[in-house]
Parts: C-alpha cells; sequence; structure tokens
C-alpha cells in the first residue's frame, strides 16, 4: 500500500518483488543462516541495499525503536507503525518461524517463549509502547491491524493524507488499490508471498498446496483455533498487566 502511494499508483511497478524495491532493513541479519543463497545473489547486504535506494525510499522494518537509527529522532521520516492484537501476532509469529527458519517446537512451547520476552526481537510491550508513545509526533502514523481488516479503504485514505498524497487520490483509485490488497491476491502474489524465495524451482501453481504459506491467513481472532482456555487466559493476564 505505502509503496503504491508513494509511486503514484504504479501497479505494473508493485510487480516487481517487495524485498527488492522496499526492503526489509534486517533482512542479513535474519537470513545470516537462511536462504543466504538467494540474498546473496538478489539482494546483497540489506543496509547497503537500503543506502542505495533513491529517494523517497519505502524501507521496511521489524526493529524495536532501540536498534533503528539514531537520527530518527532528529531527521525524523515519515513512519507507518502497525500493531496487532499479540493473541494473533504470536500464532503468526509461530509459523513464520517454523515455515522461514525451520522452528522444531510446539505452539505451546512458543507461547511460553513469547509470553517470557524470548523470541527473537524481544519483548512485544517494549516494541510497541516505544511507538505508541510518539504516536501524536506528526511523523508518525500508528495504526491497528484490526481496524485495517475492517476498514481497508479507510486506512488508505488516512495512509495517503498522512503521506500528502490525498489530494491526487480518488475513491476510484482507493477501491483499486483496496482491490490489490486483498488478502487472497496478496497470499497469490509472487511479488509478496516469498514463493521465489522458500521455492524457486517450484512452478507458481505448485506453490499453492503448500500447507503453510508465508501469507498464511490474515484474520481477526484466528488466535481461538490454536489456543486453549489455559493459555488463553495467560495471555489475558499477560495483556491486562502489561497495558494497565
Amino acid at each position: 500500500m505505502v509503496w503504491l502511494l508513494g509511486n503514484n499508483l504504479d501497479f505494473a511497478g508493485a510487480a516487481r518483488m517487495q524485498a527488492l524495491r522496499a526492503p526489509l532493513l534486517e533482512l542479513s541479519a535474519i537470513f545470516s543462516e537462511d536462504h543466504t543463497e538467494w540474498l546473496n545473489k538478489s539482494i546483497g547486504n540489506s543496509v547497503a541495499c537500503v543506502d542505495n535506494l533513491p529517494s523517497p525510499r519505502f524501507i521496511k522494518t521489524h526493529l524495536p525503536w532501540q536498534l533503528l537509527p539514531n537520527q530518527l529522532d532528529t531527521i525524523k521520516p515519515k513512519i507507518i507503525y502497525i500493531a496487532r492484537n499479540p493473541k494473533d501476532l504470536c500464532v503468526s509469529y509461530y509459523y513464520y518461524c517454523t515455515l522461514i527458519h525451520g522452528l522444531n517446537g510446539t505452539f505451546d512451547e512458543f507461547c511460553e517463549c513469547f509470553l517470557a520476552n524470548k523470541t527473537p526481537i524481544g519483548s512485544v510491550w517494549e516494541h510497541v509502547m516505544e511507538f505508541w508513545k510518539r504516536r501524536n509526533e506528526p511523523n508518525i502514523l500508528f495504526l491497528k491491524y484490526e481496524d485495517m481488516k475492517l476498514d481497508l479503504p479507510g486506512t488508505i485514505w488516512k495512509c495517503a493524507e498522512f503521506l500528502g498524497v490525498s489530494n491526487k487520490m480518488t475513491q476510484e483509485d482507493v477501491d483499486n488499490v483496496a482491490t490489490h490488497l486483498m488478502f487472497e491476491k496478496m497470499q497469490n502474489n509472487p511479488a509478496v508471498n516469498l514463493d521465489p524465495i522458500l521455492n524457486p524451482d517450484q512452478p507458481a501453481d505448485k506453490n499453492e498446496n503448500r500447507k503453510i504459506k508465508f501469507i498464511r491467513n490474515g484474520k481477526i481472532g484466528d488466535w481461538q483455533n490454536y489456543m486453549d482456555n489455559y493459555m488463553s487466559q495467560k495471555f489475558d493476564k499477560w495483556i491486562e498487566e502489561n497495558t494497565r
């Protein structure tokens, strides 16, 4: 969405792999022991890749504020931050680690690590709160995943206004972006679904049959299909303690 809004709704250009046009800043670290052959061949060092992008740059990251460049407090680039229900986040993160990094372990074991802040990148709350306390700064737009799912066109308008391009947009434009961003389309879009990385030698039609996909579910409340009452109550207590 952000890349399209910043590039005059260039849908043809959006067919280029997202990892190249909007790189993940920390990808070299994440893939330091996984998928290194693809990384070295396609991107190289992800920080250098970001450094060499023409302005304006579009950069993705999952890093907490403390690990991002110190200049964020002075240069103040525009940042769109997305928070999500920690229960759904945990489920999504578990399947990501399983698919991308070959995680061995049960979902319940992963939940215990998640609750103890021992999954990669650490505490969810420390991550969210650093951006939450800056949410009223003019260069930061704090969004919630659930709000996007419930009103995608409204979120597109909000992002367009934040990026200063809403005056160029029509409702038809927004509807076209919303159609492009439909979950089913993203799931089958090789520019974003990581199939070229995970299955480089496999035809796209074969990838549709894989049991776990990088873009997996995207539904609100999917945690209910994975957590029993005991684990759900542990999460509820943990959430209440950290948001009190």
